[in-house]
Order: C-alpha cells, then structure tokens, then sequence
C-alpha cells in the first residue's frame, strides 16, 4: 500500500494572467484548476488518457473537494504541484487525493483535497475502482473495470 504523504506526482505550473484576481493574486479556483491539471497529468502517467477513458466507457466524478490556504501565490510564480494519496474512504468506489501546492521558495501555498469516484458514461453508475487505481496505491482493495 502507498504511504499517505508519499508523492505519487508532481508538475511545476507557472500562475498565469487569467489565474489572478483584482486582488494581485491567485484566485481561488485557480488552485483548483491546477489541482485537476495536476491530477489528469498523474492519470495520464499511468496509462489512463483520453483512449483508456473511451475503451473502458468510464470517467472520474469528484464527491467532495476542499482547499486550504496557507499563502499567496503570484503572477509569473511558478508552483510546484503535487498529488499524493489521502486517507482511505472506506469504500472500493472512492479514493481520497491530496494535491499540495508549493511557492518557488518551497513554502505550502495550498492543500486541496479530493474524493474521486468513477462513473459509467452509459450507466451513470459509479462502478469500483479500476484496476490502473488500484495499484498505484490502493493494493488491499478490489478493482472492478466497468
């Protein structure tokens, strides 16, 4: 099993533009967007990009997703994203991931964390785990490809 806190990926995203606000910094659903960019860049690592999605007919669904920040990140910033696994959910349907995201100088700007399930685009199902999850962390629990 994967350790909590263990790095399962990361990605060095620079703050744009359009991710400030009127207030000179990163808007919060900024950190989000670069969470999710973060996460897709992991799933796609591991071998479920946009063909795996359309052969296996199935997609992730987020249940519950929360954020807490800790600094302000900056236009032309660079933030360096990581995913990690979070706690388990009890359940073979869900994983729990936690996205950190740090300032160049290394401080924790952010913590977002995100329950996943996946869905059958026919069914509108949530199915188990797929197996590709599964062992990038989740071990002990049983998969189920829809």
């Amino acid at each position: 099993m994967t350790q909590a806190n263990e790095v399962l990926y990361d990605k060095s995203i620079e703050v744009c533009w359009s991710d400030c606000d009127a207030n000179q910094h990163m808007r919060h659903s900024a950190y989000s967007d670069m969470c999710a960019h973060t996460r897709i860049g992991f799933l796609q690592k591991i071998g479920m990009d946009s063909d795996w999605f359309k052969k296996h007919g199935i997609g992730p669904v987020l249940f519950r997703e929360q954020t807490e920040y800790f600094a302000e990140l900056f236009m032309g910033e660079m933030v360096s994203v990581t995913v990690e696994l979070g706690e388990l959910t009890g359940s073979s349907k869900s994983v729990c991931w936690v996205n950190k995201l740090y300032k160049q100088n290394g401080d924790l700007a952010a913590k977002h964390q995100v329950v996943v399930g996946w869905m059958d685009i026919k069914l509108r199902k949530v199915v188990k785990l797929p197996s590709l999850i599964v062992a990038h962390g989740l071990k002990e629990q049983e998969a189920e490809v829809a």
